[in-house]
């Protein structure tokens, strides 16, 4: 009897102990990997700092992105590479700054100088090349999968997004802008894989959201990147009829010139909604805890009138009390919305005001899978986000071009809270105190001589770095 019980005891013993174990490998297997969290990137096209809910928009609706801001890590001096789409693009591709990868102004739009151009510019490429290492090819060689939705606008043929390290293109290519945001989107035939699907009356940022829910579902199992780039809010302004009417009865008028105007606050919302149909997929599939989202745009929102081709419904925002708009490198032209959200690292909601620039993801991506360092324009942000740690550094912006938009060649630096502009044309400079004054209209040139001389110093000095090109006399001006 006495064995008998001793065996018993000893049974349940180890019985025990195996299902204790059991229970820690289960509870171990049920954490997430931090350094292998899947990654979407969500780019927007033309959005504005000043476009949501949670950056001081009372018009436009935009709950899903308020809410991952206000649980998540919201930027409020975060900005583009550049004003412009395909330099900006770039930078958020390779980490690198514009002027690195020879990509200063948007691809297709650098036209020679005519005789009513008092400055000839220099010649950009014309696609990203494949001799820079992009994201996705870096995360591929840590077994990440890699898919592309949507606009590319970096080269067409060999130097597509299939060619950039990504397993799965659809709809990236040449093209800066659809011809329509209405079904069939570009020219027939052009682009099957959203086209053929879909019919008349689908929407484009639906059709691109559900290719990123396909995909998402798809390699769910798997560490993935998504890439995922909305055309909207670019011209041509064009939104779903039932939002529009929204809109108009909030405000009580469908006046154009009333900024926003309701086509763009109605295209504004359907990126909102969609960004919160891919939320309720990695929810509902449960991997919302260890996936990194990040949202934000390419540069600052459209304030003037188009081009007549696309001129309807344009101007159609003006970028709240940011100064200019996409094109200019006042702050209306760079600042943008940035927010991150990776719940089961990020563990509590945060506002950070300390400057930083879209070269800044690629570092900070890396970092967190710990891939191999790589020459960049940028920094990793981790410190700044986990312990309010970075080195105070100078942001540069360099356009030596006419932009689309009338703005003529130049370059800014922020350093610190001070931020100069150098127009090339007159060789003139602007100073401004972003922090008291970040709508740019008191010039401080004259009345701080020393400030401007120590930020002009410091801007050269990167310039050189970089080795940056710089617009010429053109020998045929005959005045504008």
């Amino acid at each position: 009897m006495k064995h008998f019980l001793y065996r018993r005891g000893l049974l349940l013993f180890l019985v025990s102990i195996a299902f204790v174990m059991s229970c820690q490998q289960t509870n171990k297997s049920n954490q997430p990997d931090t350094s292998r969290p899947n990654i979407i990137m969500i780019v927007a096209d033309d959005m504005g700092w000043h476009d949501l809910g949670t950056y001081g928009n009372d018009f436009i609706q935009t709950p899903n992105l308020d809410k991952l801001a206000n649980e998540g890590i919201k930027f409020t001096n975060a900005y583009a590479a550049a004003p412009l789409c395909s330099p900006s693009r770039a930078s958020l591709m390779t980490g690198l700054h514009p002027i690195s990868v020879n990509i200063t102004e948007h691809i297709h739009g650098n036209q020679p100088a005519g005789p009513n151009k008092k400055l000839k510019t220099p010649p950009i490429s014309q696609h990203l090349d494949l001799k820079f290492t992009t994201l996705a090819e870096v995360l591929k060689k840590k077994a990440y999968k890699t898919g592309f939705i949507g606009k590319w606008h970096l080269g067409g043929g060999k130097f597509e997004p299939q060619h950039q390290g990504f397993d799965v293109n659809i709809a990236g290519s040449y093209n800066g802008l659809p011809r329509s945001f209405f079904y069939p989107f570009f020219k027939p035939g052009e682009k099957p894989e959203i086209q053929d699907n879909s019919v008349e009356g689908d929407y484009l940022t639906d059709v691109l959201t559900d290719k990123a829910i396909d995909y998402i579902t798809k390699t769910k199992d798997s560490s993935f990147f998504l890439s995922l780039n909305y055309y909207s809010p670019h011209v041509p302004i064009e939104a779903k009829d039932s939002l529009v009417e929204k809109y108009i009865k909030k405000r009580g008028t469908a006046e154009d010139s009333i900024l926003p105007n309701v086509h763009y606050a109605a295209m504004i919302e359907s990126i909102d909604t969609n960004v919160g149909r891919i939320l309720t997929t990695l929810k509902n599939l449960k991997l919302s805890e260890n996936t990194l989202v990040i949202f934000t745009s390419d540069n600052g929102g459209l304030s003037v009138r188009e081009v007549p081709a696309f001129a309807k419904h344009t101007p159609p925002t003006d970028n709240g009390p940011l100064r200019a708009g996409k094109g200019y490198l006042y702050e209306g032209g760079i600042r943008e919305p940035l927010i991150m959200s990776w719940p089961s690292t990020f563990k509590t909601s945060k506002i950070i005001d300390t400057p930083v620039v879209a070269q800044d993801l690629f570092n900070t991506i890396t970092a967190i899978t710990t891939s191999p360092d790589l020459p960049t324009d940028g920094e990793n942000l981790l410190p700044l986000i986990q312990k309010d740690s970075m080195a105070q550094r100078g942001l540069l912006w360099h356009l030596p071009h006419y932009s689309p938009q009338r703005a003529k060649p130049a370059t800014a630096f922020r350093y610190g809270d001070f931020k100069i502009i150098h127009f090339y044309e007159d060789n003139r400079y602007e100073l401004y105190n972003l922090k008291t004054d970040r709508s740019e209209t008191k010039d401080l040139s004259t009345t701080a001589p020393e400030k401007l001389k120590d930020i002009k110093e410091k801007m050269e000095a990167e310039l050189n770095r970089l080795g940056a090109k710089f617009p010429e006399p053109n020998p045929i001006y005959k005045g504008d």
